[in-house]
């Protein structure tokens, strides 16, 4: 037993030269560790909120025995905004092993997105995380307006339903919230049979566009194609097909707007665009 022991005790003393050196008083000193950064996570999504504002990325270190400092570099990403800068270098206090970067935006506008990536300037000696890839979008902030009008032809007998309209605050932006939501539980479900697969997209948004005219995203009827709940029957613009006509979705007059979607079941086939076969007048 005495000899295995003396084994331990010798191996022991090698792995301790390993990551020990001598002092010149004669004792073992441990090896200075090597300093790394590390950004918190390799990716940063948020919504801002029109306006100025800041975010703020939390950085990491190693080593936080005193204070340190380093250079972070932004690298906007296709078609960022340019009115967004890079607080740097960044400073670490003594003892923090945290520390935050600043990004400053100067008028963040809906509906742009701020992207692009956060990395550590020259040669640091790295450990962790060493980019952070940034996307940012800038969101509206919804009011409602009060009840209006929601009429599609093209899925309704000829009655409109009551609706909540919400806008974008400062834009002529608009949500018609749940606009099939009353026709269906009112009866209209029952006509469609199986047909009827849900009371469809949440919210229609649609918007005035530089010339006048008016735009909107895809949106879902509630009605699947013969029965089959992977065949869902949208309502799309124009510009989203090839065979789409520009130009017919308009405001008829002030508040009332006019939309002609195109009626498409992705990958089997549609029923082309229907011209203002959806109205909404705003309250």
């Amino acid at each position: 037993m005495k000899i295995v022991n003396r084994i331990g005790i010798a191996a022991s003393l090698v792995m301790t030269a390993l990551i020990s050196s001598c002092s010149d008083k004669g004792y073992w000193e441990e090896a200075p560790l090597e300093q790394g950064y590390s950004f918190d996570s390799a990716n940063y999504t948020d919504e801002l909120k029109p306006g100025a504002q800041e975010v703020k990325i939390t950085l990491h270190r190693s080593v936080s025995s005193s204070d340190e400092s380093i250079d972070v570099v932004f690298t906007p990403g296709k078609e960022c905004p340019s009115d967004i800068s890079v607080e740097s270098p960044v400073t670490f206090k003594a003892g923090s092993s945290t520390a935050e970067v600043t990004l400053r935006i100067a008028d963040a506008n809906p509906p742009y997105t701020y992207s692009g990536t956060l990395s550590f300037n020259g040669e640091p000696s790295y450990a962790g995380i060493s980019k952070c890839t940034l996307k940012m979008p800038v969101s509206y902030t919804w009011i409602s307006i009060g009840t209006g009008k929601f009429y599609d032809g093209f899925v309704m007998d000829d009655q409109m339903f009551d609706v909540e309209i919400i806008q974008a605050e400062g834009f002529n932006r608009y949500r018609v919230m749940n606009p099939y939501k009353e026709f269906y539980e009112s009866g209209g479900a029952a006509d469609y049979g199986d047909m009827y697969g849900s009371n469809g997209s949440e919210y229609i948004e649609f918007w005035e566009t530089s010339d006048g005219l008016l735009s909107y995203n895809m949106w879902q009827t509630g009605l699947i194609y013969q029965g089959n709940p992977e065949d869902s029957i949208n309502a799309y613009p124009w510009s989203d097909m090839s065979n789409g006509i520009e130009g017919f979705d308009i405001w008829a007059e002030p508040g009332h707007a006019l939309l002609s979607p195109i009626y498409y079941v992705p990958g089997v086939g549609g029923w082309g665009q229907q011209q203002y076969a959806v109205e909404i007048i705003l309250p």
